[in-house]
């Protein structure tokens, strides 16, 4: 009976939505990815890049050397990467759509299974499990810093959130992080956007003495 009572049951649909998800969750929040830094430092200089290419072209009438076209085109790709970073970078195929992901998480292990294979965690041995990061929709079983397990909310039994909660922290103890506080906090913190202001500060900087 206390098994039973303690037994939570899910079933999570492997999809390119709860995937990009899980993508930007792991870039942005759980790695602290720092995207807006890379993002406005990547166009700063990417424009300072064009601006030097025009300069040069109009000014000896020639095409921009080698070092400018290569200066460009690496900013250009890292503005790009970040672009598809912050969208979710999820590559799927047609056949990984249809999988279905069943957790049961009981009073001593979590089974993880599909309709091909199962995976057992016990409580008591939890070195194959990173972290178990709780967010408002999902919770992410994460294995390492860049893989794991999605778990829907909208796919379990009887779900009551903050019993919910009180299992996880009860189960997996200092390996348990709470997310759900994130949408209340600022996207951006001070430093952050000191960071960027002297960024844009050496972006100008560089603008005036190569105009000058």
């Amino acid at each position: 009976m206390e098994e039973q009572k303690n037994l939570y049951k899910n079933e999570t649909k492997f999809t390119k939505e709860n995937l990009q998800t899980f993508s930007k969750f792991i870039w942005l929040k759980y790695n602290k990815f720092r995207y807006l830094e890379i993002i406005i430092f990547s166009c700063l200089f990417f424009v300072f890049g064009i601006i030097g290419a025009i300069s040069q072209s109009v000014k000896y009438h020639k095409i921009p050397n080698t070092f400018t076209l290569i200066f460009v085109l690496i900013f250009a790709v890292v503005i790009i990467k970040m672009i598809k970073l912050a969208k979710g970078n999820v590559k799927i195929n047609s056949q990984a759509n249809d999988i279905t992901y069943k957790y049961e998480f009981t009073e001593n292990y979590l089974l993880i299974s599909t309709e091909l294979a199962s995976q057992k965690f016990l409580y008591t041995d939890l070195s194959n499990i990173k972290n178990i990061c709780n967010t408002e929709k999902y919770i992410y079983i994460m294995i390492n810093n860049r893989q794991g397990f999605i778990v829907d909310k909208r796919g379990f039994e009887n779900y009551n959130d903050q019993d919910f909660t009180n299992y996880l922290k009860d189960k997996f103890n200092d390996k348990y992080i709470n997310f759900l506080d994130e949408t209340k906090k600022k996207l951006y913190s001070i430093k952050d956007i000191i960071f960027c202001v002297i960024l844009f500060m050496m972006f100008c900087t560089m603008v005036l003495s190569f105009l000058n």
